[in-house]
């Protein structure tokens, strides 16, 4: 289904962004819960994940890889799961750069106001409001729709209007993953430490 929309150069730098995104994922929740350990070890429901997305430029072309994290308390969550002294949570970092490696910048969205929940199918939308940094300065009150698909896939759908069409015409897509991947690409991850560590070991 990629071929229909992006030429084949463009898959291969989808599937790129997605592979390091995830990976980013697992770093991320390592280093926050060590960074922060009595933070979060009191948050039970904390998911986080990676952005791994191409954003479409103002002809609707490819032009933009996205890639950072995304934290929040949201997921498998209804309305009154939250309440003022537990408020939904959505925080992201997002890194933004042009195909051709120009542009570079980056993006914080923060201050999420949940307003409404719906599901459908094994979708779930998360609809609300959040602040959003920009070239000129921070926007708040810029409506936001969270959709998490199928619990493994994320979707941000921000504004246009609010955000200049800053974003494209699609979402900005992102990956839940889950515990036992982390898991497990930790565990690859030291193995391959220990294997390059034995490579490196003087020999005689």
């Amino acid at each position: 289904m990629l071929n229909k929309y992006y030429p084949p150069e463009s898959v291969l730098l989808i599937a790129s962004v997605i592979v390091m995104g995830s990976i980013a994922a697992v770093l991320l929740s390592v280093n926050v819960s060590e960074a922060y350990p009595n933070k979060w070890s009191d948050h039970k429901g904390w998911i986080f994940g990676s952005i791994s997305s191409i954003q479409n430029n103002k002809e609707g072309k490819p032009a933009w890889i996205l890639s950072g994290h995304w934290v929040t308390n949201i997921i498998n969550k209804t309305k009154d799961s939250f309440n003022e002294t537990n408020p939904a949570k959505f925080d992201s970092m997002i890194n933004m750069v042009m195909l051709n490696g120009s542009a570079m910048h980056k993006h914080t969205i923060s201050n999420f106001s949940l307003s409404d929940i719906s599901n459908q199918d094994k979708a779930t939308s998360y609809k609300g409001t959040v602040t959003i940094t920009m070239k000129e300065g921070p926007v708040k009150d810029v409506p936001i729709e969270i959709k998490v698909m199928d619990n493994h896939a994320i979707g941000l759908s921000l504004d246009a209007t609010k955000t200049n069409n800053h974003f494209g015409d699609t979402p900005i897509y992102g990956i839940i993953p889950s515990k036992t991947d982390i898991v497990n690409m930790m565990s690859h991850m030291g193995n391959k430490t220990k294997m390059d560590m034995n490579m490196q070991k003087p020999t005689g």
